[in-house]
């Protein structure tokens, strides 16, 4: 396969994998204390990340609250509902939010390093990091993506029913290596046709919905925007129709990120409309789909599919963006501002 590193990649996904142990206990641990909503704090990539799990376990259970912050605002404006601190978020943090007593709260954070300056700028704040999601920049590793079942999945109230499956789906989980290099070998050749057939095209809308909604929004800003420069815009399908639709002219390229959930409906409609275009007004617009369920998975249970679509989507991509790096001679590490100017 090209440009990819098969050792390295079983490597990252082991030892993610690995780490369950840890993370559930630490999970355990707060559970026990009680909590009352679960924070996701991130910004870019790593907020987008904790989107599909927001969308799971609301779709789940009445009885947990979720909440994904984007650092900056959330050390603006921190939100009512969140109260003691129980882990670090993504740097830059210049300063601890406020804290109340009235409830406990287990916010889940991404990091892409193991960054403990919010503790040695604030030794009177009290930090605990739950886990670390590291996410490296350029190559994208599936690391983060690896760790966010256990800890959405398992705070879910199992004894009423929300995720008794948890275990199944944890040990049934732990064997999905092999089957995310086959799917990256399965688009390897199409996607390398993909790059070069729109190495040139200047203007991407990337569509997505439920659990695919952040795929969407990070695929278009973190790799497209920042790691190649091109213009594009993240739009989730139910939205589309809303003032997006008026862009779709002849040639407009249009990348579909399909799951397996509910909303998968939202982008037939998208879809439907773009075979309306060609036969009703001869707009013939450009459409790239990259669909989890053409994608084998080790599961006993269909429902553990759309879990992981984002792990699956942000898999397959990967090799659009290699291929895109290579034809556009773009290396995806490359930045004119990211890291090269203080902002």
């Amino acid at each position: 396969m090209f440009n990819f590193d098969e050792p390295r990649y079983e490597k990252v996904v082991s030892d993610a994998l690995a780490l369950r142990p840890q993370i559930e206990a630490a999970v355990d641990k707060v559970c026990e204390q009680g909590y009352s909503n679960i924070f996701f704090i991130g910004c870019g990539g790593t907020w987008a990340h904790t989107l599909p799990m927001k969308y799971w376990v609301e779709t789940t259970t009445a009885d947990v609250d979720v909440h994904c912050e984007i650092a900056a605002e959330f050390l603006a404006c921190p939100p009512k509902a969140f109260n003691k601190a129980r882990s670090a978020s993504s740097p830059p943090v210049p300063a601890p939010p406020p804290r109340s007593s009235s409830r406990q709260v287990l916010p889940g954070a991404g990091c892409p390093h193991a960054d403990v300056r919010l503790q040695r700028q604030h030794p009177g704040h009290r930090v605990r990091r739950l886990q670390v999601l590291q996410l490296r920049r350029g190559r994208r590793p599936v690391r983060g993506h690896l760790h966010l079942p256990d800890h959405a999945g398992r705070p879910l109230p199992q004894d009423a029913g929300a995720f008794p499956k948890y275990d199944t789906f944890m040990e049934e989980f732990g064997n999905i290596a092999p089957y995310l290099i086959k799917a990256k070998d399965a688009q390897d050749e199409r996607c390398a046709a993909m790059a070069e057939d729109f190495k040139d095209t200047d203007y991407h809308m990337v569509i997505g919905s439920g659990m695919l909604w952040g795929e969407a929004y990070d695929y278009a800003m973190c790799i497209l925007e920042e790691m190649q420069w091109i213009k594009t815009k993240s739009i989730h399908a139910a939205e589309f129709f809303h003032g997006t639709i008026e862009l779709c002219e002849e040639g407009t390229s249009l990348i579909m990120l399909y799951g397996e959930d509910d909303t998968r409906k939202l982008m037939d409609r998208v879809d439907n409309f773009t075979h309306m275009l060609a036969d009703e007004k001869g707009v013939h617009v450009r459409v790239n789909k990259f669909d989890t369920a053409e994608v084998e998975l080790p599961f006993s249970d269909p429902e553990f599919r759309k879990i992981v679509s984002p792990m699956v989507t942000y898999t397959i991509t990967e090799r659009l963006s290699c291929h895109l790096e290579h034809v556009r001679n773009h290396p995806l590490t490359t930045r004119r501002y990211y890291h090269q100017m203080n902002y």
